[in-house]
């Protein structure tokens, strides 16, 4: 196969995305050399996601200091105070100081232009900085939640896939690296979550379709990937007579296509395996 990814790389890849060391790298090997236990992984991954969500919430903490920090600095400049007073203690600082000819009641003074025009210009600024920094909160946990849901997409592709049966390398560790061509085709579009199906999403955000319009389903999606890079075994013996006879009933519905509408329709049927779509395709292929 002309673009395999070595184990090599697959190693060099996990090294360098969950900072793993040798000795961490080879003991998701057994003894047999095959690759067995992800723990290491597993928990790399769940550090990694709690490690940027407390580096999310710091980052919004410090963007409200920054601002706060700011607005008493303008403040100070402007009524040409000298104090180390911050936050509220600083606004009444500034009324005391600034309004001692206001000998009215609070309600007096919290009219008075100088305060109005003090609450209505900076109020704005910290509803800015408070909305700037909820936003990139917000944006990093449709970040995390979506990484999330990606690897439920990941593991379904990857079920989707094992059932064509395609054609892999005996050595377990280049056959892992082999799923991971897959892996980087599936990371290449955008999905989202219609009950229990998978949509996959173009470029855009609309809905991927094939060539008469039809939404993609997700199994065609990793077909239509695996077909690029991949042979498929035939649909494999079942040594036992219960079994057999259960092959030859389903093999009734592999037959050569009459033409292209019933080869679609003929493919729509759920109750065909994984297999028999693959002979099917196969009889229409060598028609055409």
């Amino acid at each position: 196969m002309d673009k395999k990814i070595s184990v090599e790389k697959f190693e060099a890849f996990i090294r360098k995305a969950f900072k793993v060391t040798d000795e961490e790298v080879a003991s998701l090997y057994n003894e047999a050399g095959d690759l067995e236990d992800f723990s290491i992984i597993e928990r790399k991954d769940a550090d990694r996601v709690q490690k940027l969500s407390t580096d999310k919430q710091n980052q919004f903490n410090r963007g409200l200091k920054e601002g706060a920090g700011k607005l008493e600095k303008e403040l100070k400049e402007k009524y040409e105070i000298e104090s180390d007073l911050i936050g509220v203690e600083l606004f009444d600082f500034i009324i005391e100081n600034k309004l001692e000819g206001v000998k009215a009641n609070p309600d007096d003074v919290m009219k008075h232009p100088d305060v109005t025009k003090l609450i209505n210009s900076h109020g704005k600024e910290i509803k800015a900085i408070k909305k700037e920094y909820e936003d990139k909160l917000r944006n990093k946990e449709e970040e995390v939640n979506y990484s999330n849901f990606f690897a439920e997409v990941k593991g379904k592709g990857i079920a989707e896939f094992e059932a064509l049966n395609p054609i892999l390398s005996d050595d377990p560790k280049k056959a892992v690296s082999q799923k991971g061509i897959l892996v980087r085709e599936l990371e290449k579009f955008k999905y989202r979550k219609d009950g229990d199906s998978i949509i996959v999403l173009k470029e855009d955000g609309t809905n991927l379709v094939n060539e008469h319009g039809h939404p993609v389903s997700y199994q065609e999606h990793v077909k239509s990937i695996a077909e690029s890079y991949f042979d498929f075994k035939a649909a494999e013996e079942r040594s036992s007579t219960g079994n057999q006879n259960t092959q030859q009933k389903s093999s009734k519905k592999v037959r050569m296509p009459k033409d292209k509408t019933e080869y679609v329709e003929m493919m729509k049927d759920n109750a065909l395996t994984p297999a028999e779509r693959v002979e099917i395709m196969k009889l229409f292929t060598s028609k055409k």
